[in-house]
């Protein structure tokens, strides 16, 4: 998995501690924050994301399961549907790389570990496990959260859940 990147917005205009607002890192990827208590507009806050992976090769040895495939597939146009109607309602402020030296002192979010598009397995309320596709990162102060595609119910309605870090695992990659 990659290293995480940390970058800093200024909380815009309008929004209140707990309100949420949309902020695009350097490589086009929209996360909701969440304005952190004691912030105001134009408080500095600092977060840090894990930039989108170029496409893997594909080996020879290594395939897809159908079922996987299909789903990254369909999660994929829900996380691009979501990103254009981010896009759509406007006011996503730009991140900004960290000043150089100096010490940050405003407010510090936990990195995500997963990104919009990558698989993971997640932990359901029954307590197995399944695979899942990142559709949405939220940033929050208890910690990202994300809402992952589980695939579609026996009607063809699509399956989505909100899940903590906590509540998942990086997906194998087929590697040792």
């Amino acid at each position: 998995m990659a290293e995480a990147v940390t970058m800093q917005v200024l909380v815009p205009d309008g929004v209140a501690p707990g309100g949420n607002f949309v902020v695009t890192t350097p490589d086009g990827q929209m996360l909701q924050l969440t304005c952190p208590e004691g912030s105001a507009p134009g408080t500095a806050i600092q977060f840090a994301y894990i930039p989108l992976a170029p496409p893997l090769e594909s080996a020879e040895d290594i395939t897809e399961h159908p079922d996987d495939q299909r789903r990254r597939e369909e999660a994929s146009a829900y996380a691009a549907q979501k990103q254009a109607e981010l896009e759509a309602a406007g006011g996503a402020v730009a991140a900004a790389p960290l000043p150089e030296g100096g010490e940050f002192t405003g407010f510090v979010f936990a990195p995500a570990l997963f990104q919009v598009g990558s698989n993971a397995i997640v932990t359901r309320s029954d307590g197995s496990e399944s695979g899942c596709n990142i559709t949405e990162v939220f940033l929050t102060a208890l910690g990202p959260q994300y809402n992952v595609y589980l695939g579609q119910d026996e009607a063809g309605q699509p399956i989505f859940k909100w899940c903590a870090e906590s509540d998942m695992r990086a997906y194998p990659t087929g590697g040792n």
